[in-house]
């Protein structure tokens, strides 16, 4: 490096001012191919994960994909994954809504982000999806406790009432 750095002080100063254009010339040059070396391997590296992420569901578990009916107001503040509460119902013919678990771990389809499904025990499947795959979805904390089914009513609350007589 040392002969370089005396063979360039040595030099006229025409040949300087040529090796200085060489070198800025090359500078744009040398920062895309790193750049494109960088961002290939992110790329690279994001698709590997995104194609593994059955690998990371626990044993007993599934995964479990829905219907969001507010996908789009959840598309704007829901990352990856989160914790959120599902609602049942809300169409036409039954316009209120119940609560079908609390706490629950969403995930975001990798390949269709528009797309979501939820982690549940084998087990919690069928009450899950009893009456439709279509949910309503509520974003809640992540340090929220673990996954809570809610037992629906089928019969409704019992009505009682009190009847007096008097002789």
């Amino acid at each position: 490096m040392k002969k370089l750095w005396q063979l360039y002080v040595k030099a006229p100063w025409e040949r300087k001012i040529l090796l200085g254009a060489f070198a800025l010339a090359l500078l744009p040059i040398l920062a895309g191919l790193l750049w494109q070396a960088g961002s290939s391997e992110s790329a690279e590296a994001s698709n590997k994960a995104a194609a593994q992420v059955d690998t990371y569901i626990p044993k007993g578990f599934v995964l479990v994909p829905i219907d969001v009916q507010n996908f789009e107001a959840l598309d704007s503040i829901l990352g990856h994954f989160g914790i959120v509460d599902l609602f049942q119902g809300g169409q036409p013919n039954g316009p209120k809504q119940h609560l079908v678990a609390r706490n629950v771990r969403i995930l975001r389809a990798p390949h269709n982000p528009a797309h979501f499904a939820i982690l549940v025990q084998e087990s919690q499947v069928a009450d899950i999806l009893k009456n439709s795959s279509l949910f309503t979805v509520i974003v809640k904390r992540p340090s929220a406790s673990g996954t809570e089914f809610v037992k629906s009513d089928v019969t409704g609350p019992i009505k009682r009432s009190i009847v007096y007589e008097r002789d």
